[in-house]
């Protein structure tokens, strides 16, 4: 079961090649996909040292991972962002909960990479984590991050992919209308390590604002995201 990895990139020369030597150096093979949004710097030339095949996408996440999807060769995409770092059991790790027919979707721990994070970065990410961790094994809402997390390609196009109005949640989204269809696994075991660049730039007020929206869009089905000019590309 040779699995598809999708990863929507922009400007990201300083991570991108760490990002594809993970995955490249898995346990298992995989084919590659990088779905490109207007990179201006060395990410399309990094990219095609390791990548199988390159997209041009545009700019909004969920439509870069949705046409990445689409053109995947594998039973089963995992996708994962272009600033992190993969243990190289992280696909085999996925994977295996895909031996069970009924599983359509496995997720699990996104981390600090080591260098970057301080302790409330580890804090913010753990109780995130636990709090996905619970609601998909508690009261089974899948709310799944895009950084880490695979899924059954026949059950994607079921379901009718990402909702490509969505400026970022659009990894939740799916993974909720996803679980509908079959068990999705949440196994904090699983673990990716992930640039705080992102959490830095935007500092802690919008950082915050951005994890209690998962509370909310689990109560809810609504996302802030879906109303506001904010994408994580």
């Amino acid at each position: 079961m040779k699995p598809t990895v999708v990863i929507p990139t922009l400007n990201e020369e300083k991570y991108i090649e760490k990002t594809l030597k993970s995955i490249r150096a898995q346990t298992i093979k995989s084919e590659i996909i990088v779905v490109d949004s207007g990179s201006c710097d060395k990410t399309l030339e990094i990219a095609e040292k390791y990548a199988d095949k390159i997209l041009i996408g545009k700019k909004g996440i969920a439509y870069n991972r949705q046409i990445g999807a689409e053109e995947a060769s594998g039973e089963i995409i995992a996708t994962t962002d272009s600033d992190c770092i993969h243990p190289r059991n992280w696909l085999s790790n996925l994977l295996k909960y895909f031996d069970d027919e009924n599983v359509v979707c496995a997720s699990g721990q996104t981390l600090p990479i080591k260098e970057e994070g301080n302790f409330l970065d580890f804090l913010c990410y753990f109780t995130s984590n636990v709090m996905l961790k619970l609601a998909n094994d508690l009261f089974g809402k899948a709310l799944f991050r895009g950084s880490n997390v695979a899924y059954r390609k026949e059950t994607f196009l079921k379901v009718g992919g990402y909702n490509t109005k969505l400026l970022a949640r659009e990894d939740s989204e799916l993974a909720r209308r996803l679980s509908k269809y079959g068990k999705t696994i949440f196994d904090m075991n699983i673990k990716v390590y992930t640039s705080m660049r992102r959490r830095q730039n935007l500092g802690w007020f919008k950082t915050m604002r951005y994890y209690l929206d998962t509370p909310i869009y689990m109560l809810t089905g609504k996302t802030y995201y879906e109303k506001v000019g904010e994408s994580k590309e």
